[in-house]
């Protein structure tokens, strides 16, 4: 009976498709990774300290189409597009957490939940761009030379803040 009832779902199953470029990106990303292709030299030299709540990991950027994408063998991923990270797998998380929206709203999803946050525009004062949200503040620090630094993002009550600094 239950052989029965898989194949008759499985059209219905096989039909419905999720889309998440960011997250899709990054899952291949992650994989390049495990495999061994490497980066520049540049890029190999270049360490930063992530964190998603109290976890925390030492991960690489890594430039991919218009993203940069900061990764480490273990699974752990974060997309960063200039402005606003867009998806995190990894850290401890159960499901993969995608983001969308920059100024105005911004939606999380992980795993089939959703949750929406307004998010004001970026502000510059003393090197460091800030933005308000709802859900709490962002800000993403940069040196005299205009290399970014510092950033973190609010990712609502339950997750805390996503971090990633630049490792001295």
């Amino acid at each position: 009976m239950r052989l029965i009832s898989c194949l008759l779902l499985f059209p219905f199953v096989a039909a419905c498709t999720f889309s998440a470029p960011q997250f899709e990106l990054g899952v291949r990303f992650i994989k390049s990774i495990s495999v061994g292709e490497r980066g520049s030299e540049e890029q190999m030299q270049s360490r930063w300290l992530a964190s998603v709540g109290n976890e925390g990991a030492v991960v690489m950027p890594y430039s991919s189409e218009d993203l940069i994408i900061f990764a480490n063998a273990n699974g752990d991923a974060i997309a960063f597009d200039g402005w606003t990270v867009r998806s995190i797998m990894g850290f401890g998380l159960e499901f993969p957490l995608s983001i969308s929206g920059k100024s105005g709203e911004r939606q999380f999803v992980m795993g089939g939940s959703r949750q929406f946050t307004e998010c004001d525009a970026w502000q510059f004062a003393d090197g460091v761009w800030e933005q308000a949200c709802d859900n709490g503040l962002g800000s993403i620090s940069i040196d005299g030379d205009g290399n970014i630094q510092t950033i973190v993002m609010s990712l609502g009550e339950n997750l805390g803040n996503v971090t990633l600094q630049v490792a001295k």
